[in-house]
């Protein structure tokens, strides 16, 4: 800012000093200039205390990522409802250039979220994210090498040594493509992303929680944790690729003491490294049998520990139960228990997220959400998950 001076101001009448007028004039000056720097400083300053004020504002979870998630499943509504890539792009920068998109952030948790909350597997297993389409790991098969000798005995030049097993998992597709007119996409009221989310992750969710358990894992997909042989060998003596099985005592109606004792021995059967985040895992026909399961006296086997607490599972036997109704229900040969540490036991591979192309050219009036996934998964460690199996011996 620059003031101007009038001649007038620098008439010398006799009575004062040039040089005080010009100092007077620069002290003017030099104080406005103060006044509006601080009047600016002290407006920005209460603009910065509101905005940190509205950033830590809680409702209910955090202000920021919750206008985050806004942001997001925003551009993608608006992405699904009329193909504009613009907000898409704005809210996710790692959009892929070969037409696919990647689910963003936010989103693709709580896609995660519903499938934890449909498939109990997802919970209770490992699982691996892979930027290829194939994941290996190795599993070291201990065995003993050290001897016994004295002072002057020969030290043999060989021991025995671990024996190292590769297992690779492989990733298969799974689709699904929900279809929607133009008209209703451009005149729907509706949060069109959230209703292709929650059906899209259903559909998923419920079709690789079967094959978790049950599918022969070819092409890619998942091998069912199930479709695994079984055998009444002990660790270290069954071959690898087996897991250990406990039987129920009969080979296809169990008694009830037949059930306490087999359970006994299930859970002895885990080796201690296994034990500290091992649970039962069985269907709600299976956990309804144990819950009638009573002693001479009256006492039932699985009984709640302390007070009785609404919504709360109480502990079998010391371990956790989940409830998985793709299970075999009690029957001839049938494993309808399985107990171990299922992070170590059982492995899930994602390749990424799900995807999702917008295809509004092979149906005119209409467009195609093209949804996919692509997951794999297997047995990892078989020395970390037992069964109990309906069979005499």
């Amino acid at each position: 800012m620059t003031k101007h001076f009038s001649p007038m101001e620098f008439k010398d009448t006799g009575e004062t000093d040039p040089n005080e007028l010009v100092t007077k004039a620069l002290g003017d000056l030099t104080k406005t200039v103060d006044d509006r720097l601080a009047a600016v400083e002290t407006k920005t300053a209460d603009r910065l205390d509101k905005l940190e004020a509205k950033m830590n504002r809680h409702t209910g979870g955090s202000a920021p990522a919750d206008e985050a998630k806004d942001i997001e499943t925003k551009a993608l509504a608006v992405f699904l409802r009329t193909g504009s890539e613009v907000e898409v792009k704005t809210a996710a920068s790692d959009n892929n250039v070969d037409g696919g998109w990647m689910v963003l952030p936010a989103v693709d948790t709580r896609i995660h979220t519903l499938m934890t909350d449909i498939s109990p597997m997802r919970s209770l297993c490992e699982v691996v994210t892979i930027s290829t389409d194939t994941y290996e790991r190795f599993y070291s098969k201990g065995k003993r090498g050290a001897q016994r000798v004295v002072e002057r005995d020969d030290r043999p030049q060989d021991t025995a040594r671990p024996e190292l097993i590769k297992q690779s998992y492989g990733v298969g597709e799974y689709y699904a493509a929900p279809a929607a007119t133009r008209h209703l996409l451009e005149d729907a009221a509706v949060d069109i992303a959230s209703w292709l989310i929650e059906n899209a992750t259903r559909d998923f969710a419920e079709t690789e929680g079967e094959d978790f358990l049950r599918y022969d894992g070819s092409n890619g997909f998942p091998r069912g944790l199930l479709t695994y042989d079984t055998t009444n060998e002990k660790d270290f003596v069954r071959a690898w690729g087996k897991f250990q099985y406990v039987p129920a005592g009969h080979a296809s109606a169990p008694t009830d003491a037949n059930l306490t004792a087999s359970l006994i021995k299930l859970i002895a059967s885990l080796r201690k490294p296994y034990k500290g985040n091992a649970r039962f895992v069985m269907n709600s026909n299976t956990a309804t049998r144990l819950r009638q399961i009573v002693d001479g006296n009256g006492r039932y086997l699985w009984a709640p520990t302390g007070n009785l607490i609404e919504g709360v599972e109480h502990p079998l036997l010391g371990y956790s139960v989940e409830i998985d109704e793709e299970y075999d229900d009690i029957g001839a040969g049938t494993l309808p228990i399985a107990f171990g540490d299922f992070k170590q036991g059982y492995v899930i591979v994602d390749r990424q997220g799900i995807r999702v192309e917008r295809d509004s050219v092979t149906q005119k009036g209409k467009v195609l959400f093209d949804t996919y996934k692509r997951v794999g998964g297997g047995a990892g460690d078989f020395n970390a998950i037992k069964f109990l199996k309906v069979a005499a011996s």
